[in-house]
């Protein structure tokens, strides 16, 4: 098949053929195979990096052709002079897959965060460290983000309203948005090992899915009380922090598929008056206890949670919120590696709606985050879908 064919959606193409003066013509679809749409990115001087890389691959049939060793000595920061040779190692890698690549995976070993590259959105004389996979979200043009932008992935929603907009497969939004972008979620954890078992995880959850076996409890633990904030609540405040647990709640309560347990008590679960324990916690959504994990829950197979605070994700390895989670057995998380204030949280309700409407863990990731280049890094499987796309 032609490299320029079908490089974000699938096509249709006509296929013709003469013989004995005879000529026979038909129009087919054709498209890449999902496998065809992903490299994974390994730090070559990480022990046990590669292994990673390589247990992703069997996993999901990629091609060895999609596994790419980038070196780097730190294992968490990049250097922001370094920053350009390692986005050009990476589109090399690209380029040699083609120009249907969509996703982006680096695993454990590979930095992810970058420093002295970006300002800070509350004081643009300061450069701050930001999420390394942020960057790359925004493909050869990584190297000339300077301060966090609006994310062009982004689809708009309204907490407040609880409308959101329907989830779309991320090939739809580069034929909108541009064939630069890409979706970037790592395989990540304490260790090599953990993040061979996020891989397990995944199989597991997604052989539960598809047989409509995932379950487990939905758990939202909001701050302010068991009355919804002010609807005028302003972006990136307080409050609108608030609306994203409550639309959360909401998301979930409408869905009807398993019990929602909602804590308003400014103490987070684990902690009275709130819940002690969240036993079976198949998704979590909740705030606020700055670089504190509260050991409250167990994680049903495929669980997805997030905590919005400010360092939730500054350390992958140990102590941060997605760090212990990922520890102790959950299939998705995401958290900020830096301050990135409120309003560079994902919007939690719209991720999750979008998760329900049958999007992947990155498409749900980026199309409910408002700023891009900025602070957020996923860590689970780009491919992870616990729900069925709708039937067109």
């Amino acid at each position: 098949m032609p490299t320029d064919v079908a490089v974000n959606v699938a096509e249709e193409l006509l296929v013709a053929a003469t013989a004995c003066e005879i000529r026979a013509e038909r129009l087919i679809s054709v498209d890449w195979p999902i496998s065809a749409r992903v490299v994974v990115i390994y730090n070559p001087s990480a022990s046990g990096s590669e292994d990673v890389a390589r247990a992703y691959r069997t996993a999901r049939g990629l091609p060895e052709t999609a596994l790419c060793g980038v070196e780097s000595a730190d294992t968490t920061t990049l250097p922001g002079d370094a920053l350009p040779d390692f986005v050009s190692d990476v589109f090399y890698c690209v380029d040699q897959v083609g120009p249907q690549v969509q996703l982006i995976v680096p695993v454990y070993g590979v930095p992810y965060k970058v420093a002295d590259r970006v300002v800070d959105i509350a004081d643009p004389t300061r450069l701050v460290t930001v999420s390394l996979d942020a960057l790359l979200v925004f493909g050869r043009d990584a190297t000339t983000v300077t301060e966090a932008v609006y994310n062009p992935l982004y689809r708009d929603g309204d907490s407040v309203t609880g409308a959101y907009p329907k989830a779309v497969p991320f090939g739809q939004q580069r034929e909108v948005r541009g064939a630069g972008l890409y979706l970037v979620t790592r395989l990540d954890g304490a260790d090599s090992a953990g993040a061979m078992d996020l891989i397990e995880r995944t199989v597991e959850a997604e052989a539960l899915a598809r047989a409509g076996l995932l379950d487990g409890v939905v758990y939202v633990d909001g701050r302010y009380g068991d009355t919804t904030p002010d609807e005028a609540a302003s972006f990136g405040s307080y409050e609108w922090g608030e609306w994203n647990m409550w639309g959360t709640r909401r998301v979930f309560e409408a869905l009807g598929a398993w019990p929602v347990v909602w804590d308003g008590n400014e103490a987070e679960f684990g902690a009275a008056p709130a819940p002690l324990t969240c036993p079976d916690a198949l998704f979590y959504a909740g705030w606020y206890s700055y670089y504190n994990y509260n050991d409250a829950f167990t994680w049903a197979p495929g669980a997805v949670g997030g905590h919005l605070d400010s360092c939730s994700a500054c350390d992958l390895r140990s102590g941060t919120w997605s760090a212990e989670a990922l520890k102790r057995g959950i299939t998705a998380t995401f958290g900020a590696v830096n301050e990135p204030y409120v309003a560079g949280m994902p919007e939690y309700d719209q991720l999750f709606y979008a998760l329900t409407q049958g999007a992947t863990f990155a498409e749900a990731a980026y199309q409910s985050t408002v700023v891009g280049g900025w602070m957020m890094v996923f860590v689970g499987d780009p491919l992870y879908q616990p729900f069925d796309r709708p039937t067109p």
